[in-house]
C-alpha cells in the first residue's frame, strides 16, 4: 500500500501512476484525506495494483509455510483477473491435507489477508505442485462421464459434497452438453450438486 498527494484527486493519482510505473485502470485507490482552505487543497490518496496485491500473497504465504520450519519455493502470476500462487515444498502432503482441506484453509486466510490489508475482495487461487491442476482433470473427466450417464438414463445424479472451486469446474463442463442441468443445494459443508435431465 502507498501513499500520494496531488492538489487535486487527477493530481495525486497522476503521481501514483507515474511512481508504480501503472496506467490509471491498473490502480485502486481509496481518498484517505481531502484538505480545502483558502489559499490550498490537497487530496491524499492510499493505492495499490494487483502487481502489489500479487506479491503480498506470496510473501504471506511463504511466512506461513516458512514459521513451520518447511523450505517453500512459490511462482505467482496474474490471469483473467485472478492471482495464481503455486507453492512447493519438502512437505506438500501435509500443507495439502485429506482431500485438500488445508490448502483450501491456506486459501480461505490468504483471501482474508488481502481483504483485511487492501479492504477489497481479490479472486485467488492457491495450489500447491499442481494438486489443483490434476484435481479439477479428474473432476473435468468425472463430470462428462456423469453428463452421459444423465443423458443416457434421465435419472438424475446427486453428488457427495465438494468444495465450491470444484463445483465450479463441474458447472462449466456439464454446460457443455444438451439436455443436461446441474445445481448446487444444501448448504455449508452439505452444500452439493445435482445433475438432472431436461428436455
Amino acid at each position: 500500500m502507498k501513499f500520494y498527494s496531488g492538489k487535486t484527486l487527477d493530481d495525486a493519482l497522476a503521481n501514483a501512476c507515474e511512481a508504480l510505473q501503472a496506467s490509471r485502470q491498473e490502480i485502486y485507490y481509496d481518498i484517505i484525506k481531502e484538505t480545502k482552505t483558502l489559499f490550498t487543497k490537497k487530496v491524499e490518496i492510499r493505492c495499490f495494483t494487483q502487481d502489489m496485491v500479487r506479491e503480498y500473497v506470496e510473501n504471506y504465504i511463504k511466512d506461513i509455510v516458512s514459521g513451520m520450519e518447511f523450505e517453500v519455493e512459490t511462482v505467482s502470476y496474474i490471469q483473467d483477473g485472478r492471482i495464481y500462487c503455486n507453492i512447493n515444498t519438502d512437505h506438500n502432503s501435509i500443507l495439502i491435507g485429506r482431500g485438500g482441506v488445508i490448502l483450501r484453509a491456506l486459501t480461505v486466510i490468504a483471501r482474508s489477508s488481502v481483504s483485511n490489508i487492501f479492504n477489497k475482495r481479490f479472486e485467488i487461487s492457491l495450489d500447491i505442485n499442481g494438486y489443483k491442476e490434476e484435481r479439477y482433470k479428474k473432476v473435468s473427466s468425472m463430470a462428462r462421464r456423469l453428463a452421459k450417464q444423465v443423458q443416457r438414463t434421465k435419472h438424475k445424479v446427486e453428488l457427495d459434497p465438494m468444495p465450491a472451486d470444484e463445483r465450479k469446474v463441474m458447472h462449466k463442463v456439464i454446460d457443455e452438453f444438451d439436455h443436461v442441468k446441474t445445481e448446487s443445494v444444501g448448504e455449508g459443508r452439505n452444500r452439493h450438486m445435482v445433475i438432472s435431465y431436461y428436455e
